[in-house]
């Protein structure tokens, strides 16, 4: 039941820390602000995300244990979506650390941030509302 309402919490909490990313796409003035927050972003994400690998590892072996089908299904969604969104925030920093530099490697991760921003924003709202019904169902079903 911790882990349920724990992971819930944690995944409204990205899911809203990755909102303002649907906004930002479509304004330039407000990016040269939220530049200065993507390696912060970018660590977040790459934490969560392996937290999140580790967690849906942990629940897809533990389907043939006594657990309720709902608590199970609802813990295996909150925890891709901690995947999924955490890969999705540390993609910067990924390219950043992973990519040589260049004149050309600087314009590749610009044009891909451009189409990432948007759906990170997208998953974030439908990751927070997973993490609501995660910490619903926690407390619901058990």
């Amino acid at each position: 039941m911790f882990l349920g309402i724990l992971f819930g919490c944690l995944l409204v909490a990205l899911g809203l820390f990755s909102i303002p990313n649907l906004f930002v796409s479509s304004k330039k003035e407000i990016s040269d602000f939220f530049k200065k927050l993507l390696p912060y972003q970018g660590w977040i994400g790459l934490v969560v995300c392996i937290v999140g690998v580790m967690a849906l590892i942990q629940y897809a072996l533990k389907i043939a244990t006594d657990i309720k089908p709902i608590l199970w299904l609802t813990e295996m969604l909150c925890c891709a979506g901690l995947a999924i969104l955490g890969f999705l925030l540390s993609y910067n920093l990924i390219y950043l650390y992973l990519i040589p530099k260049g004149k050309k490697a600087e314009e590749t991760p610009d044009k891909m941030r451009t189409q990432i921003m948007p759906l990170q924003g997208k998953i974030g709202i439908l990751c927070a509302l997973i993490g609501v019904w995660s910490v619903m169902a926690a407390v619901m079903f058990r």
